[in-house]
């Protein structure tokens, strides 16, 4: 059961006040470690260290990987013990359906889920840092606009221009900054059961703190809504639009796959090809349905085809055609 909303006063260090709330989360659980991304391509860290914390940034408006797919190998590698992981909304839903399709055991995770402020394509993330000379002025800016549910979103990856899921929800800990002043408060709530809230927060969170966040995260699914349907009405011409049709364009992609291989659904269980080498229709469905909207698949696109789109699109139609 999700508790009600807390508050983390921030004191103008909303980065500083969650590096300090996840020491307390890590000392109330008795963690083993943290789980987060490295900047290589396909890797996890495992930061076991209490005083290593101060190195996490989990509003960097970067994100090179969905990590979903990686934690069945950490926690294979990690076997004993209790773990914390940092995840954003795309993140959190991906993992949801690799323990469906793995069933692993996640009860030693601790689910961290963090608002998503939007993400930069890479290219544009370095060029942006290197501008403003380091990569925390990109997450000074992010979290500056986090009462406005961001800044100029069309400049951000087509998946987050088009995500209606940003909020941070469904996590063990959701931690919230979107229509938040963040350098006064920010909001936290997570399952009852965890520790003592009242004890590791700044008390109970004011409701028009909490309406004020529900209001911004409608208009925002809104926004991503219309620019997801103005982008579809773009293409909609030249868009698949059924699997039959996907199939034909993945021929045409040849042994390239690698829009499966970052994508932490296809990391599970990738589709199969017949003997005439097409890709199984079934599989590819159950891809489809399954799918996160993280992006990952166009990112990774050599031919910079626009799969978040397509996926969508697809997903929508089939979800739509399937018995109630």
């Amino acid at each position: 059961m999700i508790n009600k909303q807390w508050n983390l006063e921030t004191k103008g260090d909303p980065l500083g006040t969650v590096n300090s709330f996840l020491q307390a989360v890590w000392n109330a659980i008795g963690l083993q470690g943290l789980i987060l991304p490295s900047m290589a391509q396909n890797k996890l860290r495992v930061i076991d260290k209490i005083s290593d914390l101060h190195e996490i940034n989990p509003f960097q408006p970067l994100m090179i990987m969905n990590i979903a797919g990686l934690v069945p190998k950490v926690l294979a590698d990690h076997p004993d013990g209790r773990y914390g992981i940092l995840l954003r909304p795309c993140e959190l839903r991906a993992l949801n359906e690799v323990e469906k399709r793995l069933k692993i055991d996640t009860n030693r995770l601790v689910t961290i889920c963090v608002d998503c402020l939007g993400t930069f394509p890479d290219d544009d993330f370095q060029w942006r840092s290197d501008r403003k000379d380091s990569e925390d002025g990109m997450t000074k800016e992010a979290l500056q606009f986090a009462p406005q549910g961001g800044i100029a979103a069309y400049r951000f990856r087509a998946a987050c221009q088009m995500c209606t899921a940003p909020g941070a929800s469904n996590g063990d800990i959701n931690l919230s900054v979107l229509g938040i002043p963040v350098r006064q408060v920010i909001l936290v709530n997570g399952k009852q059961d965890l520790f003592g809230w009242v004890n590791i927060s700044d008390g109970p969170a004011e409701t028009s703190l909490v309406n004020k966040r529900e209001v911004l995260l409608a208009k925002m699914i809104e926004r991503h809504s219309q620019t997801r349907d103005r982008v579809l009405h773009g293409l909609i011409e030249v868009l698949p639009d059924d699997v039959d049709k996907l199939l034909d364009q993945f021929e045409d992609c040849g042994n390239c796959q690698d829009c499966m291989k970052a994508c932490p659904i296809c990391q599970t269980k990738a589709p199969r090809r017949n003997s005439d080498g097409r890709f199984q229709k079934q599989d590819v469905m159950d891809w489809l349905v399954d799918c996160a909207g993280c992006g990952m698949c166009e990112q990774n696109c050599p031919r910079h085809m626009p799969l978040s789109i397509i996926f969508t699109h697809i997903k929508k139609n089939l979800e739509e055609s399937l018995p109630v």
